[in-house]
């Protein structure tokens, strides 16, 4: 919110010194780009952590605050330690998408710190994929410009 407040506050300054409405669309549009390129960086990031963790079998145990955020995450018990999801629980359907009843595979990142359950492993890599692509189609349209 606070972010929001801070780009109208200098859209505002900038409308009063008579800065060109173009400058700010251009502006405007380059931090959008680098909030783009910021988020196509962390999934690959994640999807790389995610290719050289290993498989394992685990149960849901609970969802609670997560020691590294302000975000409630899905814990799974692996070999009687418990591990943080990598990414924030889904809200929605949690009864559904997170069982304790039964068994599941997860990826144990190497330093074995947090694990990627299978919402967190198609998160990664669908936005991974996506990304590129949508990367690839804006080089395209800006060469053909």
């Amino acid at each position: 919110m606070e972010f929001i407040l801070v780009i109208a506050v200098i859209v505002v300054l900038c409308l009063v010194l008579g800065i060109n409405t173009v400058y700010l669309l251009a502006a405007g549009a380059a931090l959008i780009g680098l909030i783009y390129v910021l988020s196509l960086l962390l999934l690959m990031f994640f999807f790389v952590r995610m290719l050289f963790a290993k498989k394992k079998t685990a149960h849901f145990s609970r969802i609670d605050k997560s020691p590294n955020s302000r975000f409630k995450a899905a814990y799974y018990v692996i070999d009687d330690t418990e591990y943080p999801n990598v990414f924030p629980e889904e809200g929605f359907f949690r009864s559904k998408l997170y069982r304790s009843d039964r068994s599941c595979m997860v990826l144990l990142a190497r330093n074995k710190k947090f694990v990627f359950d299978k919402f967190s492993c198609a998160t990664c890599t669908i936005g991974f994929i996506l990304g590129i692509a949508t990367a690839a189609a804006a080089v395209i349209m800006i060469i053909n410009i």
